[in-house]
């Protein structure tokens, strides 16, 4: 059996280099050197990774029992972007938002169509987050010299938590299996909403000149959202928590 995994792996890897490679070009030309003239009160980021769903619901246990997805199947690429006010030198207040998605081709596992045809659909899941999170540096990420210069340090170490929505688009399409009458039929099964998360976060700045500066960060998010009842009907809140992992480009003014 053949199952594509439509992710944009390809896009993901060219985002990832054009974020750590433009950077390192920069640092080549300035040598990374330099100060602000005033300590930097805003940071824009945008940042691409890897998001991990836990998967852990029953609507994903009965999709991996009847279909041919496994659970590592939900996982694909992830994207986002932060603006992050300076409250204190190592506390900011920080808005982001993050989106991944993932598409998977599959079949029935037990079940095949006249002349042993696979019975065949896709199952895609979408989630957007929008977030507020507090940001606590744990040294201080830079020191005046006099009254009119701030010079940065090299490596920040950062942890933080937030809160948040997340909204969500899941969606089965394609060919399926009626078990009273044991007809196959072609529909689609979709559900999509908001939900209330929470998340947690740590990672590391590395700078590469006196505005700019990379980004890793490892976050976990906890939220579940309302299937629809009418499609899924019987089933529990969907577990939309998970990992996301990522790596980009920062800039404070």
């Amino acid at each position: 059996m053949i199952r594509k995994h439509v992710r944009g792996t390809r896009a993901i890897l060219a985002a990832v280099a054009v974020l750590v490679v433009a950077p390192t070009a920069v640092v080549a030309q300035s040598g990374g050197e330099g100060f602000l003239f005033n300590q930097p009160r805003v940071t824009v980021s945008i940042r691409s990774g890897y998001a991990v769903p836990r998967a852990g619901s029953d609507i994903y246990d009965h999709t991996i029992s009847q279909l041919t997805i496994d659970r590592g199947d939900f996982a694909s690429g992830y994207f986002g972007g932060e603006v992050a006010a300076r409250l204190t030198n190592r506390l900011d207040l920080a808005l982001g938002a993050g989106y991944s998605s993932s598409s998977t081709q599959s079949e029935f596992r037990d079940w095949v169509d006249i002349d042993d045809l696979p019975i065949e659909q896709t199952t895609d899941l979408s989630t957007t987050a929008l977030t507020l999170s507090a940001k606590y540096y744990l040294t201080n990420r830079g020191r005046s010299v006099g009254r009119f210069a701030w010079i940065p340090t090299k490596f920040n170490a950062f942890v933080g938590a937030g809160v948040g929505i997340t909204n969500f688009d899941f969606l089965q399409r394609g060919d399926w299996v009626d078990f009273e009458t044991f007809d196959v039929f072609n529909t689609k099964y979709r559900s999509n909403g908001a939900t209330a998360s929470t998340h947690a976060f740590a990672g590391l700045d590395m700078s590469l000149t006196k505005n700019l500066f990379l980004t890793g960060e490892g976050r976990y998010s906890w939220a579940k959202g309302d299937l629809d009842l009418y499609h899924f009907e019987g089933f529990e809140k969907m577990d939309l928590s998970g990992l996301q992992l990522s790596v980009g480009i920062s800039a404070r003014f």
